[in-house]
C-alpha cells in the first residue's frame, strides 16, 4: 500500500508542478497595466504576461492590490507572483526572480517648473540631500538597486514623501505640497501630454536609472512557487526576446501611449 501511494504520488508530481493557476497581484497603472471601459485588464504588462504565458503550461489569474500589498502577500503566500519588479536583498528572502527581465523601463525626476531654481545643483538623486526640496515617490517602490541604501541617509530620506497613488503625484506637486517626484519615464510623460495644466506646469528633469538599471524581473513567492516553475518561466521570457515579440509589444504601445 506504501509503495502504491509512493508511485502515486510521484506520477502526480509533474501534473501538479505543470497544473498550477498562477495569482498574479499588480497595482494599477497607466499604459502597463490597467482596467479598460469594459473592466478588463489592458496595457503592455498585460500583453507581456499574456505573451510568456503562452509559453508556459500555466493558466493565471490577476487581482487588482496596491503595491506595498503586493509584496506583504508575496512574502506571506497569498499570491504566486508579480511582474517588472527590482531584485533586492530583503525581497530574496522571501521571494525568487527569473535570471531574464520581464520588462526594460527607465524612472525619471520630474519637477515643477516654478521650482527649477531650486535643482540646479542636481543631476542625480544623491544630490537631493543638498537641496530643500520635498519629492514625491510611490509607497514601497524601489527603483532600482542600491536605491535602499540611498534611503539610510537621513538628508535624503526626509527628502521623500511617500503616496500611495503614482497618479496623484502630479496633482500633488500642482497643490504645492511637493516640489517633484519620481516616476515611470513613460508614464510620466504620459501624463504630462494628457493634461495641459501638467504639461505647462511640469517637466522631467532627468533619468534616475541607467540602462543597466532599467531591466525588471518577475518576482515569485517562495512559499508557493518552486524553482522548477520559474526556470520555466526564464524559458519564456528568454524566447519572447529572442523571437522579437518583446519588441514589436513595445513599439505597438509606445505608439498606442502618442496617441493617449
Amino acid at each position: 500500500m506504501v509503495k502504491l501511494v509512493v508511485m502515486i504520488t510521484l506520477l502526480l508530481a509533474p501534473f501538479q508542478l505543470f497544473c498550477h493557476e498562477f495569482i498574479i497581484g499588480l497595482n494599477e497603472r497607466d499604459i502597463y497595466r490597467y482596467k479598460n471601459e469594459q473592466g478588463e485588464w489592458a496595457g503592455k504588462d498585460i500583453e507581456l504576461i499574456k505573451a510568456v504565458f503562452r509559453r508556459t503550461p500555466f493558466k493565471y489569474r490577476i487581482v487588482s492590490m496596491p503595491w506595498a500589498r503586493v509584496i506583504k502577500d508575496l512574502e506571506v503566500g497569498t499570491i504566486d507572483m508579480t511582474v517588472a519588479a527590482t531584485v533586492l536583498p530583503e525581497r530574496k528572502k522571501f521571494a525568487l526572480f527569473t535570471k531574464n527581465d520581464f520588462r526594460y523601463s527607465h524612472h525619471m525626476l520630474f519637477v515643477n517648473k516654478n521650482k527649477l531654481n531650486l535643482f540646479k545643483s542636481v543631476s542625480e538623486l544623491a544630490d537631493l540631500t543638498k537641496v530643500d526640496v520635498i519629492i514625491a515617490a510611490l509607497r514601497g517602490a524601489i527603483f532600482y538597486e542600491s536605491y535602499p541604501e540611498l534611503l539610510k541617509n537621513k538628508e535624503f530620506s526626509r527628502r521623500i514623501v511617500y503616496m500611495s497613488d503614482d497618479q496623484s503625484m502630479s496633482r500633488f506637486v500642482l497643490k504645492g505640497r511637493a516640489d517633484g517626484y519620481i516616476e515611470s519615464e513613460t508614464e510620466g510623460k504620459h501624463y504630462l501630454s494628457s493634461q495641459p495644466s501638467y504639461r505647462e506646469n511640469i517637466v522631467p528633469l532627468f533619468r534616475i536609472t541607467n540602462d543597466e538599471q532599467a531591466g525588471s524581473k518577475i518576482m515569485f513567492s517562495k512559499a508557493r512557487v518552486s524553482l522548477k516553475q520559474v526556470e520555466v518561466f526564464d524559458n519564456a521570457l528568454k524566447d519572447l526576446h529572442e523571437s522579437g515579440e518583446y519588441e514589436k509589444i513595445s513599439k505597438f504601445f509606445k505608439f498606442e501611449s502618442s496617441l493617449k
